[in-house]
């Protein structure tokens, strides 16, 4: 669904005045660029960012620790709503009026020992020095590096890693590509609708998110966005509660101007100057990473550790009429 702050991000750029075309500091304001698709991002419910692998943090372990719910051990981000009592697993429903996925705060909040960024959607806290030591409570990726994880059977004690169903290790992609900043924004890749339809014939998303314009667009009006979602970040991100959103992001340009920002809004990791602004918004009533427990006790490692495919490939169409 399409809010009503993509409407803001056109009327901006319909009424910038051309003048700024003379002004040598000013004139780059005018790339069109500036405007188009710049970043997804995933969400869940909104109970989700205090539960699953954000119920659980040990000193003793830099790891990401969660009980399953069900006797199988493949982890059900579903299993648990249906085990807890008053936790509602369900997204917050699409509304024209959405600015961000989740309206609530996002909040993950561990006793009164530390808390998390509320950015509404999954944030990825590994790259935040200042969390250095409880990002694998935080979430919602895995480092480079890899991180080790443990699903148990019961639940946790402090300094115990009893009734381990099944553990290894994740290293993220989105991390070690450098294409998603601390708040979870993903970016697009720098490259024009013709070069991201020649990469996603190659199956290159190192980059960032595609946009595979079709040589029947003036017709059709539809651009295809495409990304992939490694077998290992969809693993981190199923033991963190899954994903029930995606949003697709502009750039704010006139906070960012505000702020003193000057294009071109080169796009960093460490330190991500972009502001963005929600143009659509996809809601889903179930997890996309559910899994079946086809491969008995060892789907989660089968199918998400990537012994059964590397990545998960989306594509979103959006459709100008």
């Amino acid at each position: 669904m399409i809010v009503d702050t993509a409407g803001q991000v056109i009327v901006d750029m319909l009424t910038l005045s051309p003048s700024l075309s003379k002004i040598p500091s000013a004139s780059a304001i005018l790339d069109t660029s500036n405007f188009s698709f710049q970043a997804i991002s995933y969400g869940k419910d909104v109970s989700g960012f205090n539960k699953h692998a954000h119920a659980v943090y040990d000193s003793n372990y830099s790891a990401i620790i969660v009980r399953s719910y069900e006797s199988v051990s493949s982890y059900h981000s579903s299993a648990i709503g249906s085990a807890i009592l008053r936790y509602n697993i369900l997204p917050e429903y699409p509304d024209p009026l959405n600015t961000r996925l989740e309206q609530n705060n996002c909040r993950t909040v561990f006793s009164s020992l530390f808390s998390g960024l509320d950015v509404g959607h999954c944030a990825n806290h590994v790259l935040l020095s200042s969390y250095s030591s409880v990002y694998q409570t935080l979430g919602c990726f895995a480092p480079s590096g890899g991180i080790n994880y443990y699903v148990l059977s019961a639940d946790h004690v402090s300094g115990s890693l009893g009734n381990i169903l099944y553990s290894g290790t994740l290293s993220g992609a989105y991390n070690k590509y450098g294409i998603m900043d601390s708040s979870g924004f993903l970016t697009f890749a720098p490259l024009n609708g013709n070069q991201g339809r020649a990469k996603t014939a190659t199956l290159e998303f190192t980059s960032g998110v595609l946009i595979n314009l079709s040589p029947t667009f003036s017709s059709t009006g539809n651009i295809d966005l495409v990304w992939q979602l490694s077998a290992h970040d969809a693993a981190t991100l199923l033991l963190y509660g899954g994903v029930y959103h995606f949003g697709l992001w502009c750039l704010d340009i006139k906070q960012m101007l505000k702020e003193g920002h000057k294009p071109p809004f080169a796009f960093n990791p460490l330190n991500n100057i972009r502001k963005y602004r929600l143009f659509a918004k996809k809601t889903f009533s179930r997890d996309l990473l559910y899994l079946n427990d086809a491969f008995g006790a060892s789907a989660f490692k089968v199918l998400l550790e990537g012994l059964a495919a590397p990545y998960i490939a989306y594509q979103w169409t959006i459709r100008f009429l």
